[in-house]
């Protein structure tokens, strides 16, 4: 394995073995096109049921019909990134509170081609720095 494929590698295992965030690549669309141990571990779903799905069903069914998923998405598109903190839902049905962070990726062009997804599931008896 040469240094290129040992940093690809790397890459890849970074982001797939982070578990206190989950770590997905979104199309333009919003399908869900990775996953990480993060993101099964804070929404509950393997790999092999949710890739392929729009992120859109981790909103609460008020914030969907209110459009807020495509908001996001807009903003990113707009400013880079858009930020949120709000309730999500979890495979199980369960609600729980999550900060989000979506940011668009651009092509060479600077046409935007995805987005990356971070969240994290926030505590009440959490410390912040």
């Amino acid at each position: 394995m040469d240094k290129t494929e040992r940093l690809e590698m790397l890459r890849k295992k970074m982001i797939a073995e982070i578990l206190d965030y989950a770590i997905i690549l979104l199309d333009t669309d919003g399908t869900i096109l990775t996953w990480n141990k993060g993101a099964e571990k804070i929404k509950g779903y393997k790999e092999e049921e949710i890739v392929g799905q729009n992120f859109r069903l981790f909103y609460m069914p008020q914030d969907r019909q209110a459009g807020l998923p495509e908001q996001l998405i807009e903003l990113a598109i707009k400013e880079g990134r858009a930020r949120h903190i709000g309730r999500r839902v979890k495979k199980d049905g369960t609600i729980f509170w999550g900060s989000i962070l979506i940011t668009a990726l651009h092509n060479e062009e600077g046409q935007v081609i995805g987005f990356t997804k971070l969240t994290r599931e926030v505590n009440d008896n959490e410390t912040y720095y």
